[in-house]
């Protein structure tokens, strides 16, 4: 292969240790790994070496340590990165070294065909797609492995995702926790027949093959086995049972118990893994590209039923759209990109168990779901949890705004501009749009920040009064440009606005007095109340 692009540190972590270790890195753990070949001791003869010299990894199969040095004998320069080989003798470690190539010891009990596809995956999935810096793998689960991961970080257990023959696509990192089936599963072996039978006969398979239900598969210590769940992965189909059985997710129990919603993350994850395997069967497509279409932002033509059939979703489909921007609580004055590492992950992995057909991708710094069929008060709870999830796990403060529901697709791209218009707002006016909020909810804060926009854009708009006000207060450490505040938002009641303030009344009746002293604002007329109010929030959200 000749596409791709790791870490030789990175690789090896990926693959775990359940298949590999690493010997020796004399050239360090990030040297890049673009090209992947393998060899077997024919190719090593000497009419061959001429075409073995392009990659970066060589799988050296059956080759005994006496070939391996003849064959890198005859490099000058540019020697591969790395070997992988089984049970490398010390010396032939010790030589390597000295040539600047890595040694990558394979499990003795691995099949070199496995190893093969899956080093091949890990190479080729770390690819950046484009130079698009809001690609996948900047921030959303963007292969398998990373999926594998992100499961096993929310629910403590060691995943492997399979394809429909049961040939192993991707896990998560295990140490030896893993018990015998899943790390003969790895290493491309079959389990015990006494373990499989006990399967069958207890009827995971079919089941994972005929339903869409999680399946629970009991420890049985005799056996060897530790206690998992499963569930089929199925190709996008708004009739889920009706959608092509693509492989099983597990999730095998470590050392602590899975958590208590892994089922439901579990299911969540299933939805991500079919449209990462239908990516990769329709190589090309760009599954965020076609989300990014989808949502108006790449342009106003948009091709629903094509791009709705890239996603396995309906055109005539009711559609609600979630869009979330990020504030980081370290800084919480300047938006920060959603895509902080692992938060779409979760999002996605979040959104899949809510809405099997959702998809969900970035944009400048945004996030956006779009929900096939969802209702506007379930997706407003679901929304809630969402933002509650992010602030507990990552310690990001989110906000979300629902669109919709639409009648269709088609309305995928407007409702997204809705509810970028409510975000928009935020931005200038967030003490009037709540953290998870409709477009419905929010015409008011919208209006009320678009309005205070366009004064800021035009100072000829500013009661210059206020500004000499504020300015006053600047210079002399004064509070009367906050108590005129006040006394405004609380609509000229007095008690009410000193408590706020938390001062006296008489107080706040002198500060009053002294502004319009000193400005000649005359404070009881309606018209003077609504320009000075305004020019507050401008000039307050300016500065």
């Amino acid at each position: 292969m000749d596409k791709g692009g790791i870490g030789l540190g990175q690789l090896v972590l990926a693959l775990d240790r359940t298949l590999v270790s690493l010997d020796a890195a004399p050239r360090g753990l990030d040297v890049p790994i673009d090209s992947v070949s393998l060899l077997d001791p024919d190719d090593l003869h000497l009419p061959l070496r001429a075409s073995t010299r392009s990659a970066d990894l060589f799988l050296l199969v059956g080759a005994t340590p006496e070939a391996v040095i003849a064959w890198l004998s005859t490099y000058d320069s540019a020697r591969p990165a790395a070997v992988m080989i089984k049970s490398p003798t010390p010396e032939l470690t010790a030589h390597l070294t000295d040539l600047g190539v890595a040694v990558v010891a394979v499990d003795p009990h691995a099949r070199w065909e496995r190893i093969y596809n899956l080093v091949t995956q890990v190479v080729g999935s770390a690819a950046a797609p484009s130079a698009d810096t809001e690609s996948m793998r900047s921030g959303t689960v963007g292969d398998l492995f990373d999926l594998a991961a992100e499961v096993a970080r929310r629910t403590h257990g060691l995943v492997s995702i399979e394809d429909d023959h049961s040939h192993v696509l991707a896990y998560s990192s295990a140490g030896d926790e893993a018990d015998e089936l899943r790390r003969l599963s790895i290493l491309g072996r079959e389990g015990p027949p006494d373990m499989l039978a006990w399967l069958r006969q207890w009827g995971v398979m079919d089941a994972l093959r005929t339903t869409t239900e999680v399946v629970s598969v009991d420890e049985r210590a005799d056996l060897g086995l530790r206690p998992r769940l499963a569930v089929g992965i199925r190709a996008p189909h708004e009739d889920p049972l009706r959608g092509d059985h693509l492989g099983t997710m597990w999730i095998q129990q470590g050392r602590e118990p899975l958590s208590d919603d892994a089922a439901e993350v579990l299911t969540g994850a299933a939805a991500v893994a079919a449209r990462i395997i239908v990516r990769r069967r329709n190589a090309g497509t760009g599954h965020d590209e076609v989300v990014r279409r989808l949502l108006g932002a790449r342009g106003d033509v948009v091709d629903v039923p094509y791009l709705c059939g890239q996603l396995g979703i309906s055109p005539s489909s009711s559609v609600v759209v979630v869009a979330l921007d990020g504030l980081s609580g370290a800084e919480a004055d300047a938006p920060a990109p959603f895509s902080a590492a692992g938060v779409v992950s979760a999002l996605t992995l979040h959104a899949s168990a809510f809405s099997p057909l959702s998809v969900t991708t970035t944009l400048a710094g945004r996030a956006y779901v779009v929900l096939p069929g969802a209702a506007l008060d379930a997706t407003v709870d679901w929304a809630t949890a969402a933002v509650t999830a992010a602030h507990r796990q990552f310690g990001v403060d989110a906000r979300a705004v629902i669109a919709g529901p639409g009648t269709d697709v088609a309305t995928v791209p407007n409702l997204r501009a809705q509810a970028d218009r409510v975000l928009d707002a935020a931005h200038r006016e967030a003490g009037l749009i709540h953290p998870v909020t409709t477009v419905g909810e929010s015409k008011t804060g919208v209006l009320l920040g678009e309005i205070i926009a366009l004064i800021e854009s035009n100072p000829e708009l500013i009661d210059s009064r206020v500004i000499d006000l504020a300015e006053r207060d600047h210079r002399s450490g004064g509070d009367l440009t906050i108590s005129l505040r006040a006394y405004l938002d609380h609509f000229g009641d007095v008690r009410a606005s000193a408590d706020a303030l938390h001062v006296h009344p008489n107080t706040l009746r002198y500060r009053i007095r002294r502004i319009q002293e000193l400005t000649g604002l005359d404070l009881d007329d309606p018209a003077t109340r609504l320009v000075v109010a305004l020019t507050l929030r401008a000039s307050m959200s300016s500065r």
